[in-house]
């Protein structure tokens, strides 16, 4: 049917494998990346998928919700290789944004993000590595949560790049996203008592279009959020975190698929081509020197906001934009964007906060590694 062309492959009836549990309400809908048994993992590339057999186990964070009553629905469609910022993949259905069509729907993984807006489900996990699971949860007026590292076990997930890659989850209500997460996490949080928000302003000054920034401005003086500013947080920060992020990434794509790239020369997007040509090729040396870049920059952190503090950051620099218009300035500081949380291995958590004239933004709130619980108490009492 086409009003599910976001799913890969439509589980019916419903697959629940225990009638009874805390989950028997959610319904659950994965990216392609993400191991469910009996249904090829794939990268949302048909020719990688092709030469792969079947999953023979769940996803471990599938396999821990399913055990709670969850009914899962299907395997939902991604872009080509999830690294694109569109959505789009070149081979599957186009796919249309629910709350403003014109409006790009956001990648790596559209096709959840899609039912989930629809309301076809009320959970979606997939590979937030490039922001993934963020990007398509800001454009499509969702909540959106990336763990910090060590937060929920990677098991079963297609691995992209492993320096980066995370466990992404997308939900339209707080309440449920938060109780997803505490049933995932391998680990408790630490106990951190919160401390304050800060807020950078020069991002926003910085990144936002003038309608953006003036919806930004006019939703925080309506609101009873305090926050404290970090006025020198600004693009400094993000070519760097960039910068750090394009050579790891690279260099373990090519660890991973570049013999596969080589044999199989598959074809891609425009945008996902690009992208893989501009980051492959560095050496090694280059990848070790950078490796310990990213010690520093993740040290450096601690100098814009310490333990039981967040920072606020836009999710996107803007709202999403045309569907038909690729920017590449918006591309590039997506990427820086998305860059600070994955580098510093810290959790993000994105909020449906604005809408600028017809489209939504998110806004995310970062909290230092295994302090994740901070951000669902901040968002709790702030941004509901």
């Amino acid at each position: 049917m086409i009003e599910e062309n976001y799913l890969l492959t439509a589980i019916k009836p419903e697959r629940q494998d225990i009638p009874v549990g805390v989950l028997t309400r959610q319904r659950l809908v994965v990216s392609d990346s993400v191991s469910i048994k009996g249904l090829v993992t794939g990268i949302g590339v048909p020719d990688w998928s092709d030469g792969n057999e079947p999953a023979k186990n769940d996803a471990s964070v599938v396999s821990a919700l399913m055990h709670s009553g969850c009914r899962l629905i299907g395997k939902a469609q991604m872009d080509d290789f999830g690294t694109s910022i569109s959505g789009q993949n070149p081979f599957l259905a186009r796919l249309k944004n629910p709350i403003a069509p014109d409006a790009r729907l956001g990648g790596s993984s559209s096709g959840a993000a899609l039912a989930v807006a629809k309301g076809a489900a009320t959970i979606a996990i997939g590979n937030d590595c490039c922001c993934g699971v963020l990007i398509p949860a800001s454009y499509c007026h969702l909540y959106g949560y990336r763990p910090s590292q060590g937060m929920v076990d990677l098991r079963g997930i297609s691995a992209l790049s492993p320096s980066f890659d995370a466990v992404g989850f997308m939900s339209k209500k707080l309440p449920i996203l938060q109780q997803i997460a505490e049933k995932c996490w391998t680990k408790p949080p630490k106990a951190v008592r919160f401390k304050a928000l800060k807020y950078a302003p020069t991002l926003f000054q910085e990144l936002l279009p003038i309608e953006a920034m003036l919806e930004w401005e006019v939703a925080m003086n309506d609101s009873k959020i305090r926050s404290q500013d970090v006025p020198n947080f600004g693009k400094l920060a993000l070519t760097q975190a960039h910068n750090i992020h394009t050579v790891i990434l690279g260099r373990e794509i090519d660890l991973q698929y570049g013999q596969w790239f080589d044999v199989h020369k598959p074809k891609f997007s425009d945008e996902t081509a690009e992208f893989l040509s501009r980051i492959r090729g560095n050496s090694f040396k280059e990848f070790v020197e950078t490796k310990k870049k990213r010690e520093l920059f993740s040290d450096s952190i601690q100098g814009f906001f310490s333990s039981g503090e967040l920072l606020m950051i836009p999710t996107s620099p803007g709202q999403p934009p045309d569907d038909m218009f690729l920017d590449d300035t918006f591309l590039l500081n997506q990427r820086r964007l998305y860059a600070i949380a994955e580098v510093a291995g810290l959790a993000q958590l994105t909020l449906p906060f604005l809408n600028v004239n017809g489209t939504p933004m998110g806004v995310s709130l970062l909290a230092h590694p295994g302090e994740d619980r901070l951000l669902f108490e901040a968002a709790g009492r702030w941004f509901i």
